[in-house]
Parts: C-alpha cells; structure tokens; sequence
C-alpha cells in the first residue's frame, strides 16, 4: 500500500514513520487533493505504508527509512500536518479538494 492508497479510504488513523516516530498524526479519510496538491506532494504519495494491529488498534507506518530518511520524514510530516488542516487556510484550499478547516 501506498500513501496515495491510505488516504482513499474512508477511516481514521494514527499515522507514524518507520525511523523515530516523529510523524504520529491522525488522519481522517478519505483525503482528496487538487490538481496543485497532486503536483506538491507527489512524492510522498508514493511513499510505501503497512498496517500495523496492536491491541485492537491499527496503525499505518509510512516508510521513510533509507539514506535520505530525514527529508524524506520532513515530506511526510509537511503532507500530513497539511492534510490535517495544520498549514495556511489559503494553501489548504489550494492542495485539498474537502474543505475541513
């Protein structure tokens, strides 16, 4: 699965990386992006992600391990914190189809 995957679907979950944890954000799905936040983020769409079941719960790790996991970890981070309303209301509307501010 991929982040582009995660996002269609219909649910909410806790969305960590696979290096250090520093991600840990919820999102609520679906997501859907415009045209614009197709183009901004479209390398982390890409990113690879497993579900993770720990006590009942599941969780989505996004893969961001490798030789260039910290800009990789700040691309994530910027898409989700995005995603979840935390960037300028503007750009929000620019990147994001479903207003949910």
């Amino acid at each position: 699965m991929t982040v582009r995957d995660l996002i269609k679907q219909p649910t909410d979950i806790d969305v960590f990386d696979d290096v250090c944890e520093e991600l840990g954000i919820a999102m609520c799905g679906p997501v859907e992006l415009t045209e614009a936040g197709e183009k901004r983020f479209s390398e982390v769409l890409d990113y690879e992600v497993e579900l993770h079941n720990s006590g009942g719960t599941t969780v989505a790790i996004v893969k961001v391990d490798g030789s260039n996991w910290r800009r990789r970890l700040r691309k994530a981070k910027d898409f989700f914190e995005s995603a979840g309303g935390y960037c300028w209301e503007e750009d929000y509307k620019n990147w994001f189809k479903e207003e949910r501010l």
